[in-house]
């Protein structure tokens, strides 16, 4: 695969990149103010833009596939799929749990390292890196009770967790703002390695939450 447009619409924190012979191209990373759809729409305009390439030379398009927010996952994975069906470009639907322990995966917390993502309500969706072949979330923990749910060895990573953890100081944790496009990346070459892109095939949303609809009456 030469070019590759990767999203993350999962939470707030958004991302858009294309990589083109395993090199970032182009790469944009923003907050939110509940307006992916013309905020994602834009950043990959302009990616074209600046790389001189279109959706016509991309080979795949790799899109977070949650958990995360119900409408924001939802705005990136159509998205893909819309750009992917009307030009035939291979999808690669990849858990967001994946993006952010990919950095991890070699540091000395790997044996020891959890994931968490934001759920609402002062709740994280959460996935240990030894149930990674497992894409839904491991559970869901309110933030008042992570100190009971988690062994104090657990390393914490995923983003602006520094709200979280500043009052619990008993747990090393990793904070950043965005999963960043470089951690896409290297998932993405990893897995051509290991001859593994079939099982991401699927680009099935991953909710923190099952959607609230409300019946009939």
């Amino acid at each position: 695969m030469k070019n590759i447009l990767a999203i993350d619409t999962s939470t707030k924190n958004v991302s858009v990149s294309i990589f083109s012979e395993d090199n970032i191209m182009y790469e944009k990373c923003w907050v939110s103010k509940n307006n992916h759809s013309i905020e994602l729409i834009d950043s990959i305009n302009k990616g074209f833009s600046k790389t001189h390439l279109s959706h016509h030379d991309l080979d795949c398009i790799a899109v977070a596939i949650g958990p995360g927010g119900f409408s924001s996952i939802r705005v990136g994975v159509s998205m893909s799929l819309g750009l992917a069906k009307a030009n035939k470009i291979k999808t690669l639907g990849i858990p967001t749990f994946e993006i952010e322990l990919e950095n991890y995966r070699d540091s000395n917390y790997k044996d020891n390292l959890v994931s968490l993502v934001p759920a609402g309500f002062d709740a994280y969706c959460w996935k240990d890196i030894k149930n990674i072949e497992n894409k839904n979330p491991d559970g869901i923990v309110n933030v008042n009770d992570i100190d009971k749910t988690f062994d104090k060895n657990t390393f914490f990573c995923g983003e602006n967790l520094s709200t979280i953890f500043e009052k619990i100081s008993s747990f090393k944790y990793a904070d950043r703002s965005h999963r960043e496009p470089k951690d896409i990346l290297k998932l993405i070459k990893r897995l051509k390695s290991e001859n593994d892109l079939k099982k991401y095939s699927d680009l099935t949303p991953i909710y923190s939450r099952s959607p609230n609809i409300t019946k009939k009456k």
